[in-house]
Formats: C-alpha cells, sequence, structure tokens
C-alpha cells in the first residue's frame, strides 16, 4: 500500500497516534476544502468589527484617582465607635463595592446641576421611549479600576461629553468620601445613644448591688466573720494535728493487744513478747523462776527428792511462776485499756474534728456570699465607669470630622476619545475572524459524516488506500474514461501508474487474474476507474479484457464508442460464443466485453453456470481480467461475482459517499470472504490531491514532466 503525504499510517490505529505534521496537515485540509465558508465566516466578522467600530459614538474618558486611607486620621487618641480601618482585601473590596452602588451614583445625580443633567442625558435620548435615568447612566458608564498592590483605586466615567466625564468622576470620588463621612457620624450617634440606654441600666444595677451588700452586712455583722474564720481555721489546724497523732497512738496500742491475743488463742508465752517482758514486775519474776531452777538443780545434785530444802524451793519456784503469770495477766489487762482508751480518744478527736469542718464550711459559705456581691458590685461599677468614660469619648470623636479616604488626583478634561479603540477593535476583528472561521471549517466538517481524506478510509471504512485519483478535466465522459490512453491529464494518468504500481507490490493483487471494481452508491467513478485500470494494465504490455458486468445500466459500450449487438447477456443466454462477445483491439492489448442486450434477470444471469464458464475461459487468455460491477448499495450484483474473483478494489468518491453507508458495503464485502485489494479514492480536488497523495502541482514535478516549464502557464496535454 502506498503512503504519501498527508496519509496517516495504517498501523497507527487510531488519530491520536499521528504525527505532529500529519495532525496540522490534515487540519490544512480541512479548512481547504470549505475555504468557501471559512471566508464568509471571516469576512463577516470583520465586517462587523468594522461597522460597530466606526458606528460607535466616541467617549471621552474622566479619571480621579482615590486614596483609600487604612485607618483615619487619630486627631485625638480617641477610639472610633464605629470600625473603618481596612485591615485587608476583604476590607478593601468592600470599599470598592461602596464606590460602585446605586447609592452613590444617586448622590452624584442630586449634586449635578439642571444644565449638567441635560448634557448628561442628551446623548441617549432616542426618539421613541422614556428618557434614560441619570443614575442607570452614571452606573453604566462609571468604573472602578483598584491597583494592584497599594490602597489606590482609579474612578472612570465614560461619556461623549468631556466635561461632564471629568465632572462626574470627581463627583464619584468626591461622593464616596461624604458617603464614608456620613455613615461613621450617624453609626456613631446611634451607637452613643445606646451607649447612654446600656448605662443607666447599669447605674440601676450598681445601686442594686450596693443596697444588697450593705444589707449583708448589717445583717451578718461582716467584721467578726471575718475574725471568727480565722480563729476557725486556726483550731481546725490544731485539731488536724491532734486527730493525727491519736490515730498513730490507736494504731500502736491496736498492733501490741493484737498480738496479745494473737499467742494466747495459741496458748504461746507472753513473756516472748517485748513490751511484756520489759515489764519491771514481769522481768523482776522471770529472773527470780531463772534463779530458783538453778537452785533446785544444785539441790538435787546433793539432796534426794524428799529432802526438806529441796520441797521448799519447789515450792518458791512454784510460786514464783504463780506470781509471774498474775504480773503478766495484769501487763496483758493494761494493754487492753490503753487500746481502749486509744480508740475512744481518737474517735472523739475525729467527731471534734468533723465538727470543726462543718462550722468552718458555714464560715466560708458565709464568707463567699459576701465576696460575691462585693466582686460583682466592684465590676459593674467598673463597667458604669468605663461606659461613662466611652460616652464622652464618642461625643468628642463626633464633633470632629475625618476622611476615610482622600482624592490624590482630580479628573480633567480629556481631549481625544478613548473609544472606539480602531486598530484594536479590527485586530480582535481579524483576529475573530479567523477563529470563527477555522471554527465554522471545523464544524461543518465534524457535522460531514462523507468519506473525504485517507484517514477515514482506512481507519473508518476499514481498508488499505490504494490510490488517490484527483478530479479529472472537463472532458467528454468518453475522454474521460480513456483519460490514459489519451493523455490528457498527466495528474491523473500518473495516479493510476501509482495505483498499477500499488497493486504490483501486493502478494495479494500483484498475481490477481479476475478484478472486479465497484463501490458504495451510483455515480463515485468505478467505471472510470475499472476503464482506466485495464488501460494502464494494457500499457504495461498485459493482455487485457474489460467487462462490463453492470446489466443494469451498462455504460463500456459508450466508454470506448462501441457499435455491437453481442455481449454479456447474449453469452449467458447462449446466443453467442466467447470470440463473437469479445470486441478485440479495441485499444492496444485491451479488449472489451460490452453488455450486449437487454437482461431481464440480471442476478439469474450473473449466477449462471454460463457466467461462470466466461470467467474461467478468460482467465486462460488473459493476463488481467477488469469487471466492472454494478454499485453494492443499490443491488447485489457484485455479491453475486466475488465469488469467482480473485479480490475487488472498492471505489469511493471524495466527499461523496457517507461513512455509515461505505462501513454497511465494506461489511457485506468482507462477507464472501474474498481478497478486498483496497479502496480507491475518487475524483479529489487538485488543490487536496497533492496534500493527500503526491505533490503533483509543485515545480519541480512539472519540470520533470514539461521540461519547458518556466513559470509559465503548462499547456494541456494532447
Amino acid at each position: 500500500m502506498l503512503v504519501g503525504p498527508g496519509m496517516p499510517n495504517p498501523d497507527s490505529g487510531s488519530e491520536e497516534q499521528l504525527e505532529d505534521g500529519e495532525f496540522l496537515r490534515k487540519w490544512t485540509l480541512m479548512v481547504l476544502e470549505r475555504k468557501w465558508y471559512a471566508l464568509a465566516v471571516f469576512l463577516v466578522t470583520v465586517l462587523a468589527a468594522a461597522i460597530y467600530t466606526f458606528t460607535e459614538t466616541p467617549l471621552y474618558a474622566g479619571v480621579a484617582t482615590v486614596q483609600v486611607l487604612k485607618h483615619s486620621p487619630q486627631v485625638m487618641r480617641v477610639a472610633d465607635v464605629v470600625e473603618n480601618s481596612i485591615t485587608n482585601e476583604f476590607d478593601f473590596g468592600t470599599q470598592m463595592k461602596l464606590l460602585e452602588s446605586e447609592a452613590i451614583a444617586q448622590n452624584v445625580a442630586s449634586r449635578l446641576s439642571p444644565d449638567e443633567l441635560r448634557l448628561l442625558t442628551d446623548p441617549y435620548k432616542k426618539r421613541s421611549g422614556p428618557p434614560p435615568s441619570p443614575v442607570g447612566i452614571i452606573l453604566q458608564g462609571r468604573k472602578i479600576i483598584p491597583q494592584r498592590l497599594s490602597l489606590i483605586t482609579m474612578v472612570e466615567f465614560f461619556h461623549p461629553n468631556p466635561i461632564i466625564a471629568a465632572r462626574v468622576a470627581d463627583l464619584i470620588a468626591t461622593e464616596y468620601i461624604a458617603f464614608n463621612t456620613h455613615v461613621r457620624v450617624e453609626e456613631s450617634m446611634k451607637v452613643v445613644d445606646d451607649l447612654k440606654d446600656r448605662a443607666d441600666q447599669q447605674r440601676k444595677r450598681v445601686d442594686e448591688i450596693a443596697n444588697a451588700l450593705q444589707a449583708y452586712r448589717e445583717r451578718g455583722n461582716q467584721v467578726s466573720l471575718m475574725q471568727s474564720k480565722d480563729i476557725v481555721t486556726e483550731k481546725l489546724k490544731a485539731l488536724n494535728a491532734f486527730t493525727t497523732t491519736t490515730g498513730e497512738r490507736l494504731k500502736e496500742a491496736e498492733v501490741r493487744w493484737k498480738q496479745v491475743r494473737e499467742i494466747r488463742e495459741i496458748g504461746g508465752d507472753l513473756t516472748e513478747l517485748p513490751f511484756i517482758s520489759s515489764e519491771s514486775n514481769v522481768s523482776r519474776l522471770v529472773g527470780e523462776i531463772a534463779t530458783k531452777k538453778l537452785e533446785i538443780a544444785q539441790l538435787k545434785e546433793r539432796y534426794k527428792e524428799k529432802h526438806p530444802r529441796l520441797i521448799e524451793a519447789e515450792n518458791g519456784l512454784s510460786q514464783a511462776r504463780n506470781e509471774l503469770q498474775a504480773a503478766i495477766e495484769v501487763t496483758a489487762a493494761s494493754i487492753n485499756n490503753e487500746y481502749q482508751n486509744a480508740l475512744r480518744t481518737d474517735i472523739e478527736a475525729h467527731k471534734a474534728l468533723s465538727e470543726q469542718e462543718t462550722k468552718s464550711l458555714d464560715v466560708d459559705r458565709s464568707a463567699v456570699e459576701y465576696e460575691n456581691l462585693d466582686r460583682d458590685f466592684k465590676i459593674n461599677e467598673q463597667l458604669l465607669e468605663a461606659m461613662i468614660g466611652r460616652i464622652r469619648e464618642a461625643s468628642v470623636s463626633n464633633s470632629i470630622e475625618t476622611d476615610s479616604a482622600r482624592i490624590v488626583d482630580h479628573a480633567t478634561e480629556s481631549s481625544s476619545p478613548v473609544s472606539p479603540k480602531i486598530v484594536v477593535n479590527m485586530s480582535i476583528g481579524l483576529l475573530l475572524g479567523i477563529i470563527f472561521g477555522l471554527g465554522s471549517a471545523y464544524l461543518i466538517a465534524t457535522l460531514d459524516d462523507r468519506i473525504k481524506t485517507p484517514f477515514d478510509v482506512e481507519t473508518i471504512v476499514g481498508l488499505p488506500l490504494l490510490g488517490v485519483i484527483p478530479r479529472a478535466p472537463q472532458l467528454e465522459p468518453q475522454d474521460r474514461a480513456q483519460i490514459v490512453f489519451n493523455g490528457a491529464d498527466r495528474m491523473v494518468t500518473e495516479a493510476f501508474l501509482s495505483l498499477y504500481s500499488a497493486m504490483r507490490i501486493s502478494d495479494e493483487s500483484k498475481n490477481a487474474r479476475h478484478i472486479l471494481v465497484t463501490s458504495s452508491l451510483p455515480g463515485e467513478g468505478k467505471s472510470f476507474i475499472a476503464s482506466n485500470l485495464a488501460l494502464t494494465f494494457a500499457g504495461q504490455g498485459q493482455r487485457t479484457v474489460v467487462v462490463d458486468c453492470d446489466l443494469r445500466k451498462p455504460v463500456m459500450q459508450r466508454t470506448y464508442r462501441l457499435t455491437t449487438n453481442k455481449g454479456l447477456v447474449n453469452y449467458c443466454t447462449d446466443t453467442a460464443t466467447v470470440d463473437e462477445i469479445i470486441l478485440k483491439n479495441v485499444r492496444p492489448n485491451l479488449d472489451v466485453i460490452t453488455v450486449g442486450g437487454r437482461a431481464k434477470n440480471p442476478i439469474q444471469l450473473l449466477n449462471g453456470k454460463a457466467f461462470e464458464t466466461l470467467v474461467a475461459e478468460l482467465g486462460r487468455r488473459y493476463d488481467r481480467v477488469v469487471y466492472d460491477s454494478p454499485p453494492l448499495g443499490a443491488v447485489s450484483d457484485a455479491l453475486n461475482i466475488l465469488p469467482l474473483m480473485d479480490g475487488a478494489i472498492y471505489a469511493l468518491r471524495f466527499n461523496g459517499v457517507k461513512r455509515v453507508v461505505a462501513q454497511r458495503c465494506v461489511r457485506r464485502l468482507h462477507s464472501v470472504n474474498i481478497p478486498i485489494f483496497g479502496a480507491v479514492l475518487n475524483d479529489v480536488q487538485k488543490s487536496l490531491s497533492n496534500e493527500y497523495y503526491v505533490e503533483y502541482d509543485s515545480k519541480a514535478v512539472k519540470e520533470y514532466y514539461y521540461p519547458k516549464y518556466s513559470g509559465k502557464v503548462v499547456p494541456k496535454a494532447g
């Protein structure tokens, strides 16, 4: 398949894969194809811009410069009641909206004299309808332009009269400043009146609290209350310390008594406890018992058991043991008494502490109530003093006039109009004309779903592009059908030679004998392509025959200016032989078989055995057999012939068939399962053909084909 300049690569798969140059070329082709639409839209747009520019009333601009002050001038160190400082971009934006407000426009209109109002409204009066409103004219003509990164803004007013333009611009700035001052004073007075009402209410509140505080003093003897609070606090501290001491004593006594009980329960010796063994009687008796035991041991060594001294010593030991037991019991009873006393003392201490805490809470509660009243009185008294001071400050501040903005530059009368801007308007008109012109071409191309580019053929129709045939010159139909032979147009001739070359380099078509040429609809040039393709084969020395299979609307007989009564129909109805229907040597190496008589049932003839036999016979006699069949979109004759063919060529007329029709017809071709060599895009405008295929109109090509070319008009061939 040939791929020339302007053709997309068939392997790319989608339009998004086109290279930048090819995408630009496609756009160029789209515009060239619809250049008259684009030119018309361009001219209308430029003409509209010109009419608007040269019929517009000249306008003059009055420009005043206003500086918005971040803070109002401080004549006295007194804060304003109404805050009007500029602290952020939102505050500045609010001021700009005030400049644009209708209230400012109404104030400006009220400041104009009757003569100025007449000069303001006269240029806008219409012959019919109500007169324009001065406020509306001011709102429509004014323009507020804040200057970037500053608190400066430009106040512009446009009017056909330069005096009125300057006057109104100045008044807008002046009235904006006066409006802010008036609002500040008015709002301040409202705030002062509100502060006075609040101050009266606050004074009553202070008096009520003062009376309540005095009544509390008289009722509770506040001075003695404070002294008793100190006494209760000291006593509470002492009780806390005493309770801690009794608690520790109770723990010690409880531990000792618990140890005594535990030893008694197990039958142990209480003298093992240090606090019992250390008691004087117990300690003495324990020592005495030890001495007597030693004495008895010595006596037993000297005397027998019944000896009086030994008996006396044992009686003494027994008595000492009894005394020791009595002493231990006395000591244990003493420990128990000590524990019981410590327990009673601790309970009484906690009870006294609890009573003292309750008393302290009562005293604190009374003190808190008194302190709350006193604190409330002081706070409200301070608030009342602050209100009274603020009222005095506001009254003084309102008596001093300060501005929140100032005029930096007053507006002056302009000597030349600022509108219309002829150069700017015409430049915009030209730019919009180009944009709208190209846009209209693109819109029309988008709405137009006809086949018109190689990209459409290969991606939408789904066939490889074999060639692009330029539009033939205005000739007789017979001469156009033989343009390859008579050389009437070199570009068309070369296009068919390129088609022939494309078929030779394809494995499917280079050895094909039986070639069917068909199309979607009548008038797409399938007969023109079949005839000239056959002449191209013949011109290359190949024995060729062209068979007119369009039994419904035959053209080959007229194409070659032949006179015969026998043809394909006669052979299929057994009224003529093969040799009788072949018109030999119509052109060098080219024979022709016409339709001959009229066919009553074309499909039956083409499906018959006779036609199949004819195809086989022609394949033995000729190198190439070209069949011109009816269009697929009209009838199904071509589908009956296709099974006998080696392949088919699909003819598409440039900008002549819709995409959906071509797709449907190609699907019918594919259903026969016969190779489709490709499509031929026919009747392409010569201004576009060099973009689609090859630059036939280039100087190098013309010099190659016409050696005498030297910039003059090239004479027609033939």
